[in-house]
C-alpha cells in the first residue's frame, strides 16, 4: 500500500497548498490493492501524521480528483474512519478530522502493554543478524532525523524501530494488530515530538531497548521498553495543556482518571 516516506513541510503560510493534498500528486494507487483499503490507509497516515490536524475539513472532492477515483471507495474509507473515531461526519456539512480521544488513546497503550512486552522479551531470545543490522541502520537514521529536527521522517523511523521487533519476536500478525489499535495514541505520539528534547529523550530510550536488545538481555530490554512505553502519560498531560484544541472536550477529566493502570 502506498506509504510516503516524505510529505511537503508545513509552512504556517495560509496561500500555500493543502499538505495533504499536495502529497496526494505523487501517489499512484496499486492496481492490484482494493481502492478502499488504500485510500483508507492514505487518510488515516495523514490523519495519524497530522497532515490533517484536528478540525479539517476532508476535502472529498480533491481528494477524487488526486487520486482519479469514484466517490464511492472514498465513502467506504471515511466510514471505516469514522468508526475508529478519526473523522467526524455531518450529514449536509461534510467530513472533518475528529479531536483526540483520550479514552480510545489509552485503550491503544493497553494493547501496546500487552504486546510489545512480550514480543520485545521474545525479540531478546531471537534475535539473529538481519535483525540486528535492519535495527542498527534504523537507529542510525533516527539519530540524523532527530539531529536535523525531521519529525516527519523521525516518526516513521520510530514506528518500523517497533515494528523490526515485534516481527523478529513473533510476526508480522501480531504488528498489524498493535497498529490497528493505536491510531488516536500514534497522532498523541506526532504531536509530541517537535516539543524541546522530546524526540531525543524518545531517542536515548530506544536506544537503551536496542542495548537490550544487542545483548540478547531480555530483562533488560524490557525494562527499557516498559519506560519507553509509560512516558505517554506524561506527554498526554503536556500535550493537552498546551494544545487544547486538538483534543475531545473530555480529554482533561479522561487523563486525570486514567493515567497510569493500576498493577501495570
Amino acid at each position: 500500500m502506498p506509504r510516503p516516506r516524505k510529505q511537503p513541510a508545513e509552512t504556517g503560510n495560509p496561500t500555500a497548498e493543502d499538505p495533504f493534498l499536495a502529497s496526494l500528486g505523487a501517489l499512484r494507487l496499486d492496481p492490484t490493492i482494493g481502492k478502499t483499503a488504500q485510500i483508507y490507509t492514505i487518510i488515516r497516515n495523514g490523519i495519524v501524521q497530522l497532515k490533517l490536524p484536528p478540525g479539517a475539513a476532508i476535502n472529498e472532492r480533491e481528494i477524487c480528483a488526486r487520486l482519479g477515483i469514484s466517490r464511492t471507495p472514498l465513502r467506504e474509507a471515511i466510514l471505516q474512519l469514522a468508526a475508529e473515531n478519526l473523522v467526524t461526519v455531518v450529514p449536509s456539512s461534510g467530513t472533518s478530522v475528529a479531536p483526540i480521544h483520550i479514552q480510545d488513546a489509552f485503550d491503544g497503550q493497553m494493547v501496546r502493554d500487552a504486546l510489545e512486552m512480550r514480543v520485545v522479551r521474545l525479540a531478546a531470545s531471537r534475535m539473529n543478524l538481519a535483525f540486528e543490522r535492519a535495527l542498527a541502520a534504523n537507529m542510525a537514521a533516527q539519530r540524523k532525523a532527530s539531529a536535523a529536527r525531521d519529525f516527519d521522517e523521525f516518526y516513521l523511523l520510530d514506528e518500523d524501530f517497533h515494528r523490526l521487533i515485534s516481527e523478529c519476536g513473533a510476526s508480522p500478525t501480531v504488528w498489524r494488530i498493535i497498529n490497528g489499535a493505536k491510531a488516536q495514541l500514534d497522532r498523541i505520539r506526532r504531536l509530541g515530538f517537535p516539543r524541546p528534547h522530546h524526540a531525543e529523550t524518545v531517542l536515548a530510550e530506544h536506544q537503551a531497548i536496542f542495548d537490550g536488545l544487542m545483548r540478547r538481555d531480555s530483562e533488560r530490554a524490557a525494562a527499557a521498553m516498559q519506560t519507553h512505553l509509560d512516558r505517554v502519560f506524561e506527554t498526554v498531560r503536556l500535550l493537552i495543556a498546551e494544545r487544547r484544541d486538538y483534543f475531545s472536550p473530555d480529554a482533561g477529566e479522561v487523563a486525570q482518571r486514567a493515567g497510569r493502570p493500576a498493577g501495570a
